[in-house]
């Protein structure tokens, strides 16, 4: 005949475990209303150009006609945008625009509507 011991546990506080389980559910709820929140903000839309630029011009007069806000960023002022607009295309044509990780080089109108439709990029 065997007997077994009986190893003594520390007596389990239920409310507690509830409490704690009930305190993670409600933090990756938390976490999913935020991811759902920031997705519907709009997306930072970055437009690298130059001033006496044509396309740049139609560009921004696009942007600015259906209705999207958009920070412009004059390459021919700013050697350091200049730069930053090169890394992020691999190439040193403006207009360049920049919408969160996606960016479209050297473009007109016609594209523009086209990328701003693939990326459901909203005004």
């Amino acid at each position: 005949m065997h007997f077994h011991r009986r190893t003594k546990r520390p007596a389990c506080n239920l409310g507690e475990s509830v409490l704690n389980a009930q305190s993670r559910v409600a933090s990756s709820e938390l976490t999913a209303q935020s991811q759902s929140i920031n997705s519907a903000l709009p997306m930072e839309l970055k437009l690298y150009s130059r001033e006496w630029c044509s396309w740049c011009i139609d560009a921004k007069d696009y942007l600015s006609e259906k209705g999207y806000r958009f920070h412009e960023i004059d390459v021919g002022k700013d050697r350091a945008a200049y730069e930053d607009m090169k890394r992020l295309s691999a190439q040193t044509y403006v207009p360049t625009f920049v919408a969160g990780d996606k960016v479209l080089a050297n473009f007109d109108t016609d594209q523009l509507q086209k990328f701003l439709n693939e990326y459901e990029i909203k005004p």
